[in-house]
């Protein structure tokens, strides 16, 4: 130890009479440059907030980004399917026209059947615009067309049946 520190351990007690003025601290504190201190929390909380914000933005995007991929990827499907079966359609009704025009009766039936699935093809198109299950929608719309084709299918096979060529023709039951 130095003489100094010896010196003020041995005379402590006659040095501490005095007490400092309560108000000295903050006269000093007033004279101290400011420092902005942010908390380590504070920055815990913003850091945590942005991370927040950005996996939502990205969240949204992604979702936003795959509802177009697949209702455009639904769209394509359906029209791919509601061409294949026109053409299907198509061709069995200019096999049919011949015979239905000698038919009326056939042609109104057929026009009343075709004209109540044309309505739940509707409907069925409906779901489609509000995203409901596409994979069942598409389905349901195959099943439609594959009833419409049905229905053409048996008129042609009944109309051919009764053709003048088989008007003479018996039908034995064993």
């Amino acid at each position: 130890m130095d003489d100094l520190e010896k010196h003020i351990r041995n005379k402590r007690e006659a040095l501490d009479i005095h007490e400092p003025d309560p108000g000295l601290w903050n006269k000093i504190e007033k004279q101290l440059p400011r420092r902005n201190i942010v908390s380590v929390p504070q920055l815990w909380k913003a850091a945590a907030a942005l991370l927040i914000a950005v996996a939502a933005t990205a969240a949204v995007l992604r979702m936003t980004g795959l509802t177009v991929v697949k209702e455009q990827s639904a769209i394509s499907v359906v029209r791919e399917t509601e061409q294949y079966y026109t053409g299907l359609l198509n061709s069995l009704y200019e096999k049919a026209e011949p015979l239905l025009t000698a038919n009326p009766d056939i042609r109104n039936e057929l026009a009343s059947g075709m004209c109540e699935l044309d309505t739940i093809s509707m409907s069925i198109r409906e779901d489609l615009k509000d995203n409901a299950a596409t994979g069942e929608v598409l389905e349901a719309l195959i099943r439609n067309y594959r009833l419409r084709i049905e229905l053409l299918e048996d008129m042609l096979r009944i109309m051919n049946d009764e053709g003048p060529e088989n008007e003479n023709r018996q039908d034995y039951e064993l």
